[in-house]
């Protein structure tokens, strides 16, 4: 519920149900949920611009997914990994506008083993924004053309967001650079890019 409030901009809501989430059944809860719950907080926190409350949530995050054992934890959240809280780093970190941070942080979050095509996605626009955001637009318009390769197979709200989001960060004066016609020619070749730009 606190991520799906973050995607559509309910930000102090998605704060404060995983606080909730991570405050409530503070006795049972797995270190793997923990994490989780305060990885959720994180992402709603720098959404809001709180960079202090999303640090400490993102601490805490870690460490308690470092006392994760191997029977500690359900098998349905198994999939909250290292590179799952790497991913996390990076959404919060590019948020926060520290884009240097994201792309040290989120760059170990893209799995590439073409089974996570899903959270690849979402990691590796991350990444490419996070490149914009440091004046590295070649760098971030390749790695943007590698996240909608990975997109062409995915159909959600989120992933068309991800792709607004990106186009929202082009700023007027890149737009006019002879690199950013060479991308956008080659991006009118992804459903994804399409989709968004025929969006009113």
């Amino acid at each position: 519920m606190s991520h799906q409030a973050t995607f559509v901009g309910r930000y102090r809501e998605a704060a404060t149900l995983a606080r909730a989430a991570f405050t409530g059944p503070a006795g049972s809860l797995t270190p793997t949920l923990a994490a989780q719950f305060r990885a959720m907080e994180a992402r709603a926190l720098a959404r809001l611009g709180d960079d202090r409350g999303c640090d400490l949530a993102l601490s805490e995050a870690e460490r308690q997914l470092s006392r994760r054992t191997v029977d500690s934890d359900p098998t349905y959240i198994a999939y909250f990994d290292e590179v799952e809280l790497a991913a996390e780093f990076g959404h919060c970190f590019r948020d926060l506008g520290r884009s240097v941070q994201a792309t040290e942080r989120g760059a170990g979050s893209i799995f590439g083993d073409g089974l996570n095509n899903r959270s690849d996605f979402f990691a590796t626009m991350v990444l490419a924004e996070s490149y914009l955001g440091q004046g590295e637009n070649g760098r971030g318009f390749e790695i943007a053309l590698n996240a909608l390769r990975l997109g062409e197979g995915l159909k959600s709200a989120r992933c068309v967001q991800y792709v607004r989001e990106f186009q929202g960060r082009i700023t007027d004066g890149v737009k006019r650079a002879a690199e950013f016609r060479v991308f956008a020619e080659q991006a009118r070749g992804f459903r994804l890019w399409l989709q968004v730009n025929e969006q009113p």
